[in-house]
């Protein structure tokens, strides 16, 4: 994945030797060349493939957290109707990218190695610009004949790599070789462009601008460490000393203002810190913080720690943090969600229900919540609660595969056969895996099990989605004709 990501990002920093002030306006042409409706075509099958990666992260309340503060950054960056999911990847080298149809992605280590939210802010502000300014769909414009066989020798590549790196390896270098050559001409005016929009886009959300310089004068001095395996957004978004002394040029017409960071981003990289590869090691960091002087009182050392020692069945001990931490946040999801957490993994699902409920009675909207108590009561075999509380939310949610899922399960448990195909179907949707829909789809209507309206509507369902497969077919062979 990536060797995925990199083929298709390709956004370097190099960065202007005039003032940004005179830069060109370059993305109010390019959605000419690139309809919205195939940006997010491609954005989808890429994402197809991402999603389906270990890699992939899945905690919802990291995600959660991300979504947030993207998304208050995206209000302030003049991206119109453009709709954006920010997403992690589990990976400790720094990197951040963006893809066609809005979708933003984020490496773990560039989200622990922030050293403050501004910082983080500036990164994902830069990558929100390309979007916004269609950086990716002139990319893929500009290389309108190429992108259809580009994309198909990734998605093979791909494919092969998960039982034969090496011999993907040849075929992916040869696809990104193809796609570096055609966008030399026009990277540099993109990538001023989205730092100047970037750097707009902090100061009109509340963060502290100088984030993007101290970020990018920290990543600077890495390369003296990394030679030549610089980290990868070194790699991709070459920083040098001409861009620095620009973003500093400007920061002297932007009044000095500190902006502390929220707890949620401090919280947020406590639980990055809790779920490194073992249980052991992420015990070992937190004391060794503690061993160089840390303050065991912090609240997202408390937290950090007791999610490690969770992880690693040291119940009595998480218990005792969880009491301290407790009083000092009793109504803040993470917290409740921990504690919640604690209780199942100790095979209290009584106690475990009760907590989420009282926790989501608090942050009704919190999906990490949401998801937790739907899973311990389903463990607890009360299928029809859980379906009861699922119906309800989604009928305002309607793009959450893991709420679908959840729902197929409880159809399963209650031997509801149609419903549960359909259910699983909506969750494909919402992964942008179309054909396996259309499976599922085909597989509840000859369950046989479901009444005239529910047959009825999944007929409608299925015809609605193949309509989706023409459509997309339609635009590729409009694309490759190019």
């Amino acid at each position: 994945m990536k060797k995925l990501i990199s083929a298709l990002i390709l956004l370097s920093l190099t960065f202007p030797a005039r003032p940004a002030e005179d830069l060109p306006e370059l993305g109010d042409i390019s959605s000419a060349s690139l309809s919205t409706q195939q940006e997010q075509a491609l954005g989808r099958q890429v994402m197809l493939e991402i999603r389906s990666d270990p890699d992939y992260l899945t905690d919802p309340f990291t995600a959660e957290y991300l979504n947030i503060l993207g998304n208050h950054l995206v209000g302030n960056a003049g991206g119109g109707d453009q709709t954006f999911e920010f997403f992690v990847v589990r990976d400790s080298t720094l990197n951040a990218f963006a893809l066609p149809g809005g979708f933003v992605g984020v490496h773990t280590g560039l989200l622990i190695a922030a050293e403050n939210e501004s910082e983080l802010a500036s990164v994902l502000s830069h990558e929100i610009a390309h979007v916004t300014q269609h950086h990716v769909a002139r990319m893929m414009a500009a290389q309108s004949q190429n992108t259809l066989p580009m994309l198909a020798a990734l998605a093979a590549a791909i494919l092969a790599a998960r039982s034969n790196p090496q011999l993907a390896g040849g075929a992916i270098m040869g696809v990104q070789g193809g796609m570096i050559q055609s966008q030399i001409n026009f990277t540099r005016d993109n990538e001023r462009e989205a730092d100047r929009i970037g750097m707009q886009t902090l100061v009109k959300s509340g963060y502290d601008a100088r984030g993007m310089a101290s970020f990018f004068e920290r990543l600077q001095k890495y390369t003296r460490f990394y030679e030549t395996n610089a980290p990868s957004y070194l790699r991709t978004h070459p920083v040098t000393y001409e861009r620095i002394a620009d973003i500093e040029n400007r920061l002297k017409d932007v009044p000095f203002r500190p902006v502390p960071d929220s707890l949620d981003f401090q919280l947020m990289r406590a639980r990055l810190r809790a779920t490194l590869p073992t249980p052991r090691e992420a015990i070992a960091w937190f004391e060794n913080v503690l061993a160089e002087g840390g303050d065991p009182n912090a609240i997202p050392q408390l937290y950090g720690q007791t999610l490690a020692l969770v992880r690693s069945r040291r119940f009595a001990d998480a218990h005792t943090l969880l009491a301290r931490l407790q009083p000092r946040l009793p109504a803040h999801s993470w917290i409740e969600q921990l504690a919640a957490q604690l209780a199942h993994d100790e095979g209290n699902l009584k106690e475990s229900i009760r907590a989420y409920r009282q926790a989501i009675a608090h942050a009704p909207n919190s999906r990490g919540l949401q998801y937790g108590y739907l899973e311990s009561l389903l463990e607890a075999d009360q299928a029809q609660l859980a379906l009861d509380f699922l119906i309800s939310r989604l009928q305002t949610v309607h793009n959450d595969d893991r709420l679908y899922e959840l729902q197929a399960r409880s159809y399963a448990m209650l031997n509801k056969q149609l419903l549960q195909h359909r259910a699983q179907a909506e969750a494909y949707i919402c992964k942008g895996n179309i054909i396996a829909a259309v499976d599922q789809l085909m597989i509840a209507i000859k369950s046989g099990d479901g009444d005239f309206y529910s047959q009825s509507a999944t007929e409608a369902r299925l015809k609605e989605l193949r309509a989706m497969i023409d459509y997309d077919r339609a635009m590729k062979q409009r694309g490759g004709q190019r």
